[in-house]
């Protein structure tokens, strides 16, 4: 097997694609949509171990066309702590606007857009904006607001609120958080008091966003249960049955995760697997970043293998300020503009 990156050209430009030589498409789709095995299940498994480490290696340089072109699919660098998130929040010094701003970034689906005017203009200038333009990104997972919720009016009360009656739990830690540890705290106040069915998710970003920035407030050692798209690309490296659904855990009172069942007993050592393996170019907060890159490896093979369709581009800023460089090559300097064009200058 062929275990390569291949050269493609398009209108003078140079890409250097992922592929996945014979791979299996006869895989049945449950409902159409997900594999029910790996299309890489006549592979050895070594050779799938190579390949997410071949991906991950090829990450930062987005010499692959779907990396360059469809930047808001593949949203953050190798290493999350690299978002230019991470710098801003890291000049701010008040405990409640870091949380304030952190839960607006993640209940907005990561908008730069939208937490760059209120940071910089106030509340009532964002609420004129948002009469005129987007306030969160379209392109992610849905939030399940509660029913009837205004989002445009919540995005600047409720995550306002929910700081002010916690940024107190971040004073005077003498331990980080872990991250699930946190997320559960945030999870409980937007269920109790503000209505809120199932808010992990975006509860989930924040606590990662605040380990990425302030690792003395939340451990960005400490683990993070995937989602959707990270077990489906863990059912790719390693076959068998989709993790997904199966596993139970639990957060110990020292903010532990505890797995409850054989299930989450295999996901912790499929991920201490992909996290010790030599080949794995990520050096620090290695379980929430081969979290997020398994997820991209899933959606970069679905793609591929035309399972899955890009979702609609849009706007870079909208994700990023418009001179933070996505690519990062150690060679030269790869350019990315908002429709996904790259040039490398030597």
């Amino acid at each position: 097997m062929n275990n390569t990156l291949e050269n493609f050209i398009e209108d003078g430009i140079v890409y250097n694609n992922i592929v996945y030589p014979d791979t299996d498409l006869t895989v049945e789709l449950k409902n159409g949509k997900k594999p029910v095995d790996s299309w890489m299940r006549n592979w050895t498994q070594d050779q799938r171990l190579e390949k997410f480490f071949e991906f991950c290696h090829a990450f930062d340089k987005r010499e692959d066309e779907l990396l360059a072109k469809d930047y808001q699919i593949f949203s953050h660098r190798l290493h999350w702590h690299e978002h230019p998130f991470c710098d801003l929040m890291r000049s701010k010094t008040s405990l409640r606007d870091i949380l304030w701003y952190t839960l607006v970034f993640s209940f907005s689906n990561e908008h730069w857009g939208t937490l760059t005017h209120l940071i910089d203009r106030g509340v009532e200038s964002t609420r004129d904006k948002f009469s005129r333009e987007r306030h969160a990104r379209n392109d992610l997972f849905q939030i399940y607001y509660p029913l009837d919720t205004n989002v445009k009016e919540w995005l600047l009360t409720g995550p306002l609120k929910a700081a002010e009656a916690m940024c107190d739990k971040l004073e005077n830690r003498e331990t980080p958080y872990s991250m699930m540890q946190f997320a559960k705290l945030l999870e409980k106040h937007f269920k109790e008091e503000q209505g809120f069915r199932s808010p992990l998710y975006p509860c989930k970003n924040a606590a990662r966003y605040l380990a990425m920035s302030f690792p003395h407030l939340v451990d960005p050692e400490s683990v993070l249960y995937g989602g959707t798209g990270h077990f489906d690309g863990l059912h790719q490296i390693f076959g068998g049955k989709n993790i997904n659904g199966k596993a139970q855990y639990s957060i110990d009172g020292d903010g532990q995760f505890v797995p409850e069942n054989d299930m989450c007993r295999l996901w912790l050592e499929q991920m201490k697997i992909l996290c010790e393996d030599s080949r794995n170019p990520m050096k620090s907060q290695r379980m929430l970043n081969v979290e997020d890159k398994t997820c991209f490896m899933f959606k970069h093979i679905a793609i591929t293998h035309g399972v899955k369709s890009p979702t609609k581009r849009i706007p870079y800023n909208w994700i990023f300020p418009n001179d933070f460089n996505l690519a990062k090559h150690p060679q030269g300097q790869v350019i990315l503009d908002g429709s996904g064009y790259r040039q490398l200058q030597k």
